[in-house]
């Protein structure tokens, strides 16, 4: 079969809060962050495995509170302005500036601001090598979310194929759901792989064409 020479451009997911699918595994979270400002802490971590909707819920809060969202390179007190309220993800993967980190949260404090910080660690497993900042960490409070049930996994999938344009019957869903783990970032995976060789086929998305990917992954 001829295959199709395409560029593969990634949509940029869509952070909306009406996007955003609560269900048991993230419900506690979700309610969390619907309560600002009336938090125990200036600082809170949320926590969680790839793919679970960190980044979704923090953005869905930046939005509320008309935050900033800072990189690597914005770690400095004087790149947040007027700024109150901050989100910095992957703490904990992610070569901060941890001097610069630590003038921030104190500035932030001094604002009566909040900083979301997104992380597969709670602060008390962190390793961080200035000890102020790691205190300061310490006394953040972790909001957890937990892997997805069966109801969340299921709509991460079709959220996942509708953000590409694909629109997937139900008996493909069930096929894939029943043969992958319940790891996010495994479908995350999957997915891409299986948009790629539909794209590459010029095939739409079918229980043969997955089984293809499949096999082609070793699952």
């Amino acid at each position: 079969m001829e295959k199709q020479l395409f560029f593969d451009i990634e949509e940029m997911p869509s952070f909306d809060v009406e996007d955003f699918i609560v269900s048991s595994s993230n419900q506690s979270a979700y309610d969390y962050i619907q309560k600002w400002p009336d938090w125990s802490s200036n600082l809170v971590f949320l926590v969680g495995e790839s793919g679970v909707g960190k980044t979704h819920l923090a953005n869905i809060w930046l939005e509320k509170v008309n935050g900033i969202k800072l990189l690597q390179e914005n770690i400095d007190i004087n790149y947040i302005g007027m700024y109150q309220n901050i989100l910095i993800e992957d703490i904990d993967l992610i070569d901060y500036d941890l001097t610069g980190l630590f003038h921030l949260i104190n500035a932030i404090k001094e604002k009566n601001g909040h900083i979301i910080f997104t992380s597969k660690k709670p602060p008390v497993n962190m390793d961080i090598r200035l000890d102020d900042l790691s205190s300061r960490l310490r006394s953040a409070t972790p909001i957890f979310i937990d892997k997805p049930d069966d109801f969340l996994l299921e709509a991460i999938l079709i959220k996942l194929f509708s953000d590409k344009k694909i629109i997937i019957e139900d008996r493909v869903t069930s096929y894939i759901l029943q043969r992958t783990t319940r790891s996010v970032s495994e479908i995350i995976r999957l997915i891409n792989r299986i948009n790629y060789k539909s794209m590459e086929m010029k095939r739409r998305v079918t229980i043969p064409l997955v089984n293809q990917v499949f096999k082609e992954m070793n699952f």
